[in-house]
């Protein structure tokens, strides 16, 4: 199983007007422990189990200024920015998924850093694909009752999963094996890409960033 570029897409789509996150979801969770509350207001070891009844609603990007405390040379690099995702903390049920702002009473508003979100989205994103891959192996594709013979096996769950639109579960292609020609793919770790990182070992970098309109 892998993550895809799609799958980064995705996370940055969290970011539309119609997006919200459940507070009571596993991603929900790990957001709001690593967030910091803008009119700040911050308990000590906060439990946020009790926030059940609310949604996560992306508010926007923001990169800001700070000082580079690795610096200790006259080359280095001063000033880094650091990105910033901010969210909106609403009742479920007066969330509206077609506001930008989601609430407008009885809120509060976070922000946490672009790679915890992204890195905390991702975890979600391949828990969730890691258990449909293993409930369709088990339960719907039946290539089970193809006996001993791997390379059948191999071939119905390939055929099974992309037939689902599940392409996420596949690693190879059995029948390219046989004698086609292997699709040549980018091996990119997208949990990799999360932070900024020099690409392919050349003059350009990788990462995710604010864009100019937030």
């Amino acid at each position: 199983m892998k993550l895809t570029l799609t799958t980064l897409a995705a996370a940055i789509g969290l970011s539309t007007a119609a997006s919200s996150i459940s507070s009571n979801s596993d991603l929900g969770q790990k957001l709001l422990s690593s967030a910091r509350r803008l009119d700040g207001y911050q308990e000590a070891e906060v439990d946020y189990t009790w926030v059940a009844n609310y949604s996560l609603k992306f508010q926007g990007c923001h990169t800001t200024p700070q000082w580079n405390e690795d610096a200790d040379g006259e080359d280095d690099v001063k000033l880094t920015n650091l990105n910033l995702v901010r969210f909106r903390l609403c009742p479920s049920d007066t969330c509206a998924t077609d506001s930008a702002y989601g609430c407008k009473s009885g809120y509060g508003d976070y922000v946490v850093s672009m790679d915890v979100y992204l890195q905390a989205y991702l975890d979600s994103v391949q828990q969730d694909q890691e258990y449909n891959c293993e409930y369709a192996r088990s339960n719907e594709c039946g290539c089970y009752n193809n006996g001993d013979d791997y390379g059948t096996f191999e071939k119905c769950e390939y055929d099974c999963f992309m037939n689902k639109g599940m392409e996420y579960c596949v690693d190879n292609n059995p029948y390219a094996e046989d004698g086609g020609q292997q699709e040549e793919e980018d091996d990119w770790d997208l949990m990799d890409m999360v932070q900024c990182q020099q690409l392919n070992g050349g003059s350009y970098y990788t990462g995710a960033y604010c864009s100019s309109d937030g």
